[in-house]
């Protein structure tokens, strides 16, 4: 990678997965733009969302092992319409809900775009909030786990470098556990649309992030998962893991 090679690890942009013209959403993305605002992190951008929200809840038989830009039912952004690298996945468990799949799309097309600028770049979701800057990213073919809620608020704190919810630990998820805030490079990306497009659609973009797959790490809290009781993901509309 030329950007390692270079030792530029700087940041290239902070991107916020924003569901456009959904109330819900947008309130959200203010709200994290805000806070990005608030601590100086630049080249702030809203990265518009694939949108399922408007779709049937369940996945149709007949899409299992169809390319995802041929299912139809789930709204791609005007941006991302004819990119290729959305044909490139197939969806192979029939489990997941139409919105779980709008979601992944927009982590892995963000993925794909750290790819194509060959620089670190940080993710957020809608519900995120910034409460340090980050700048570089200092761990090569790393994801680097910004922080969640119950290390902000104290309920939780930290090990070493090793981000909760991403432990070999017995008893402990192997995966970040909520996609809402955190940084990759080129490298690490490469690996995620790599196991992406191999394995096909088979899980959630928080649950692909497994430590046994993946560089994950964690240097401190950069940012939090608000608690907002409302979810444009889960089939009740209710944020899974608070049970508002």
């Amino acid at each position: 990678m030329n950007y390692y090679n270079k030792h530029e690890m700087s940041v290239e942009g902070t991107y916020i997965i924003s569901i456009q013209g959904n109330k819900v959403s947008e309130q959200l993305t203010q709200q994290c733009l805000a806070s990005c605002k608030e601590v100086g992190q630049p080249n702030v951008q809203v990265f518009p969302a694939f949108d399922a929200t408007d779709s049937p809840v369940k996945i149709q038989d007949h899409d299992l092992g169809k390319p995802i830009g041929e299912m139809g039912t789930i709204k791609v952004p005007e941006m991302l319409k004819g990119q290729a690298f959305i044909n490139f996945l197939r969806l192979r468990r029939a489990d997941l809900l139409m919105t779980q799949i709008a979601c992944f799309l927009s982590h892995y097309s963000l993925w794909c775009m750290c790819l194509d600028k060959d620089k670190p770049i940080v993710i957020l979701e809608h519900d995120a909030m910034m409460v340090k800057q980050y700048l570089r990213h200092n761990y090569y073919n790393n994801i680097v786990y910004m922080g969640g809620v119950e290390q902000y608020s104290g309920t939780m704190g930290m090990t070493g470098n090793v981000p909760p919810h991403a432990s070999d630990q017995k008893g402990l998820d192997r995966f970040i556990c909520r996609a809402h805030a955190y940084a990759i490079d080129p490298a690490i990306a490469k690996n995620l649309v790599a196991y992406s497009i191999h394995h096909g659609l088979i899980t959630t973009a928080d649950a692909i992030m497994r430590c046994d797959m993946f560089g994950i790490v964690q240097d401190g809290v950069y940012a939090y998962d608000k608690p907002h009781g409302l979810s444009t993901i889960t089939e009740d509309g209710r944020v899974a893991g608070y049970g508002k």
